[in-house]
């Protein structure tokens, strides 16, 4: 049906406009499509204990010479489409295995890592199928999969989007049973979350959308003898625009009685000049408990998050230095002051301005180079604590081979290696040769040194099949 009018105007032009339109072919459209990715890591990790320390944040007692300690972890994401893209699903898992086997069955180790209380451990991340775009229905999606409104939340339910009024209004809904990947014992009914909210579009441009959202968890106690029932209604509201150069967005959150969350960001770009800025502001306007704090799966181990501003400013140029060589240049700054409560492990007052440089195809091609100069301060005491900090990497890139060696600081570090650490003053050495030894196999070496009151070293082996 779509070549006979073509072969007809073919015809009609003259016998060799028919003849260049016979060897024309029309690909079928493929019913299902997708990809899939295959990861096997090899992890070894050594780091003798902390001059001052004797035992960790959660009180387990830290070992002068620690055994070396070795894992395997495997992953597997994927993403298939049919029926025109009407139906899609997704999958991601993992598997985490303790080779050195020397973890107690329910009991947790040394080292302070999410597969302790259970081996092996199997996570699965996201599994799910959805219907898309039939309107008024955007989508129906069914399985465990993570929240697109309000704090970012997994769950194991459904998720309802529609379309209405020329897609200027959208309802939603999700409603399941929260998942929290390494909870020791979970009951199946013991968490559950609800969601509704709608979107308005006045315009092309503009967007405005509310949404309000019911949780409930059930906490053990420390010593896993007490259960006590946690709530948290949640809502929020978000207006967004989209201009010529890029976008802009404001929010403000609750939680319970009180205001929570309030920020918003901006992004522009000039291609003209190759430029562009980048802005982000949020404050944290209550302390978070339990189970506000972004369902972070390492919560519970962190402690409550204290009141907080943040914020980032950074401006970027990209300048060509030839037919091939590309300088880019990136200022900005970045501060995290609390607003209330005096300072704690987790909880910290950091401030900084940087300057970075990326230089690309640097005087050989796929030669390419990074630095960095940072000056770290404290913020509202700019006498104390500051200094300079260098940072940097070069490497080499081809076809199949990307080389690279660097150095980077950071003030504070949170490390879960042992028992959850907060390092201060880490600086990191690392290097990496990653070799794609067939279109669809990428082989990688990664190696790291942590420097601060010791010496942590970590060697990640991985090989990774993408179909």
């Amino acid at each position: 049906m779509v070549l006979w009018p073509l072969t007809l105007l073919a015809t009609l032009a003259g016998p060799e406009s028919a003849a260049a339109t016979a060897q024309v072919r029309v690909e079928p459209e493929r019913a299902w499509s997708g990809d899939l990715s295959l990861a096997q890591e090899y992890r070894v990790r050594n780091a003798p204990s902390g001059s001052a320390a004797t035992s960790g944040v959660l009180g387990v007692p830290v070992a002068a010479n620690p055994t070396p300690d070795q894992d395997l972890r495997l992953t597997l994401d994927g993403q298939g489409r049919g029926y025109r893209d009407h139906l899609q699903g997704q999958i991601s898992a993992a598997f985490w295995y303790d080779l050195d086997g020397h973890v107690p069955s329910g009991q947790p180790d040394l080292f302070g890592e999410t597969s302790d209380y259970r081996q092996p451990l199997i996570v699965v991340y996201a599994l799910s199928a959805e219907w898309r775009r039939s309107l008024p229905l955007e989508y129906l999606r069914l399985g465990r999969q993570a929240s697109e409104h309000g704090l970012p939340i997994t769950f194991d339910g459904g998720s309802l989007g529609l379309r209405l009024w020329e897609r200027q209004l959208s309802l939603f809904g999700y409603a399941g049973r929260t998942v929290h990947f390494f909870e020791v014992q979970p009951g199946l009914f013991e968490n559950w979350v609800m969601c509704a909210g709608a979107g308005y579009r006045p315009s092309e441009n503009l967007r405005l959308e509310v949404d309000s959202r019911f949780e409930h968890d059930t906490v053990l106690s420390q010593d896993a003898q007490q259960r006590d029932w946690v709530y948290a209604h949640s809502y929020g509201l978000t207006l967004s625009t989209r201009f010529e150069n890029g976008w802009a967005r404001l929010f403000v959150r609750g939680l319970n009685r009180s205001a929570s969350h309030a920020g918003g960001a901006l992004r522009m770009e000039f291609p003209s000049i190759s430029a562009g800025i980048d802005a982000q502001a949020s404050a944290q306007l209550r302390t978070l408990g339990e189970i506000s704090e972004n369902e972070n799966p390492f919560y519970s181990l962190l402690g409550p998050s204290l009141p907080n501003l943040r914020a980032r400013l950074e401006v970027w140029k990209e300048i060509g230095l030839g037919q091939l060589t590309t300088l880019n240049l990136r200022a900005g700054w970045r501060v995290r002051q609390l607003l209330r409560g005096a300072e704690s492990p987790f909880n910290r007052n950091t401030g900084g301005v940087y300057f970075q440089t990326e230089v690309n195809n640097l005087g050989l091609k796929s030669l390419f180079a990074t630095g960095i100069l940072e000056w770290n301060y404290v913020p509202w005491s700019l006498a104390n604590d500051s200094f300079l900090t260098l940072g940097g990497s070069a490497g080499y890139s081809i076809r199949r081979v990307k080389v690279e060696a660097g150095t980077y600081y950071q003030r504070w570090k949170v490390n879960y290696y042992r028992d959850v650490e907060e390092l201060q003053n880490a600086r990191t050495v690392f290097g990496t040769v990653a070799v794609r030894a067939l279109p669809w196999l990428e082989v990688r070496a990664r190696y790291t040194a942590e420097i601060v009151d010791r010496t942590i070293q970590s060697v990640f082996l991985s090989l990774r099949e993408d179909f």
